[in-house]
């Protein structure tokens, strides 16, 4: 007997092959890739001070929210990282990062204002809106799996800071656009 698959608009599938039935379920992540909505946010390696915000990505998108997926950090001295969010921030100063899009088959481009080494950023100061605090070893690569649970709506930035001063260091946030 063959096969009968059953495709949902969302991309879900149901699958019916002698007498069973197997369901696979997409996730958000997976439907925003397939959909040209997911982006990476990566800096090159730069020569970071301390306290220096390496990465900070902001929603410039009006009707959708950005939800993290993935951080990733690196240093090559042992430092404490601290991710940290703020709203109505001027993302300011070092070099323009752009989004690439996970969907090579897509040209969407991602709604989002990003730099590394940002000087604009006075959400640093005190750490007021802190989300994740940690340690990074020197030579060291953290990986922050979020599953989209952190949500940026428009005029949102999330920032990820080292506060020991180090040589070089690298930073890739990974998140999907959803519809509010």
């Amino acid at each position: 007997m063959a096969a009968l698959t059953l495709i949902g608009p969302s991309g879900d599938t149901a699958t019916v092959e002698n007498g069973a039935v197997a369901v696979r379920v997409e996730s958000d992540f997976e439907y925003a890739v397939r959909n040209g909505n997911a982006y990476s946010w990566s800096c090159l390696t730069y020569d970071y001070t301390a306290i220096n915000t390496i990465l900070a990505v902001e929603n410039n998108s009006p009707t959708m929210d950005l939800h993290i997926q993935e951080i990733h950090i690196q240093g090559d001295t042992a430092s404490q990282f601290i991710v940290h969010t703020d709203a109505g921030l001027t993302v300011t100063g070092g070099n323009v990062v752009t989004g690439v899009n996970l969907n090579r088959n897509s040209g969407n481009n991602a709604a989002a204002t990003s730099v590394d080494c940002d000087t604009g950023n006075t959400g640093s100061t005190g750490y007021a809106k802190r989300l994740i605090t940690g340690l990074v070893a020197a030579d060291g690569n953290v990986v922050l799996t979020l599953n989209g649970c952190i949500v940026l709506p428009n005029d949102h930035t999330i920032c990820v800071d080292l506060t020991d001063e180090g040589g070089a260091c690298n930073c890739t946030i990974i998140g999907y656009y959803k519809t509010r």
